[in-house]
């Protein structure tokens, strides 16, 4: 545990010591406390799923304030990392997480001293207490002591006075090993959270023109990648796949899709389940910010092995991803049964 604390104070050192080549922009410190609860999604989770984990965590980030850095989501944002705490208040079974992960939070409304935002975060945990079939049977949440950490969080932020600033969010977080080991139900456990800020700089915000919208067509293709355990023997196999997305913008920010995905999951194969294609119809919902890309589809199996999730003809791909000015794209993606995380992938193409 100690070797991870260590990790994340260096962490914490290397951004101070390194303030200074942010010149343009805006840099400030936080303190977050959050209380959640637990969502079970089989009725095995519910006995575990009682407690109501709370924790805490320090925040670094940074504001460019010039027009390039707005242009990539045509709006301020700030980026920046986290290290921190969470006790899942079920020490025997769950124990406890340390984290360390990096955010992209672009602001969606600013007056005067109030700001709405969200952030989007993905980083590391290390687990303290997981799966272990004859120590720890009932933890089926995490199997990996190194695991994902994913969350969503809307905030409101009010400017007290020149330095400090207070904020209050709803946080949705996810840990899962990303179907590196199994089980991997995975653990969902939103919660709200109150933080204190204390800036290091202070400016006006400069005023920047958004391009006109227009409504127009696009098309995405896309191939994605992971590698998952074989079923029948050491090692891991690749499941790779195409994705074919045509989208329409209604709005600035919100583009609506219909589409075809077919993946080849050679570890299907390898447990003797066909031939492991997954073709599937999908429609979608992009929620665009300049370059930045986050993505919802939610898909029908047009067909599929037997024994393969057995009862489950829809799932869910999300995935955020960076367009470039040529039009390549590239990003990382997550596969979900309902709540449950089947794996954690990259993908990359490009935007017609």
């Amino acid at each position: 545990m100690v070797k991870y604390l260590y990790l994340m104070l260096t962490s914490l050192i290397w951004l101070f010591l390194n303030m200074e080549a942010f010149s343009q922009g805006l840099s400030r410190i936080g303190l977050d406390g959050q209380r959640a609860w637990i969502i079970p999604h089989s009725a095995e989770l519910v006995p575990i799923s009682q407690s109501h984990p709370q924790g805490f965590q320090f925040n670094w980030e940074y504001l460019p304030m010039n027009k390039t850095a707005w242009e990539n989501c045509n709006c301020f944002y700030y980026w920046g990392g986290t290290i921190g705490y969470t006790n899942f208040n079920h020490p025997t079974v769950l124990g406890n997480a340390y984290f360390l992960s990096g955010y992209f939070e672009p602001i969606l409304w600013r007056r005067k001293d109030w700001q709405i935002s969200l952030r989007g975060a993905m980083g590391v945990t290390h687990l303290t207490r997981v799966f272990d079939a004859n120590t720890n049977p009932q933890n089926t949440f995490f199997s990996s002591p190194i695991s994902f950490l994913l969350s969503v969080s809307p905030k409101v932020n009010f400017q007290l006075n020149e330095n400090w600033s207070v904020n209050a969010g709803f946080n949705y977080n996810h840990i899962s090993n990303g179907g590196q080991r199994q089980p991997n139900r995975g653990m969902n456990f939103p919660g709200f959270g109150l933080g204190l800020t204390y800036w290091l700089s202070a400016d006006d915000f400069p005023e920047f023109e958004k391009p006109p919208f227009e409504s127009r067509s696009y098309f995405i293709l896309e191939g994605f990648g992971t590698f998952r355990d074989n079923p029948a023997g050491s090692g891991r196999l690749p499941a790779i796949g195409i994705t074919a997305d045509l989208m329409y913008g209604i709005s600035r920010i919100n583009n609506l899709g219909i589409g075809l995905e077919s993946t080849w999951d050679q570890s299907l194969r390898s447990s003797g389940q066909g031939f492991g294609f997954l073709p599937a119809l999908f429609i979608s919902h992009h929620l665009t910010f300049g370059k930045m890309d986050f993505s919802q589809r939610m898909a029908y199996y047009l067909s599929k092995p037997d024994g393969y999730q057995e009862g489950k003809l829809f799932y869910q791909r999300y995935s955020l991803s960076y367009q470039f000015e040529t039009g390549f794209r590239f990003g990382a993606d997550m596969k979900v049964h309902g709540h449950v995380a089947e794996n954690i992938g990259f993908r990359a193409g490009w935007l017609f």
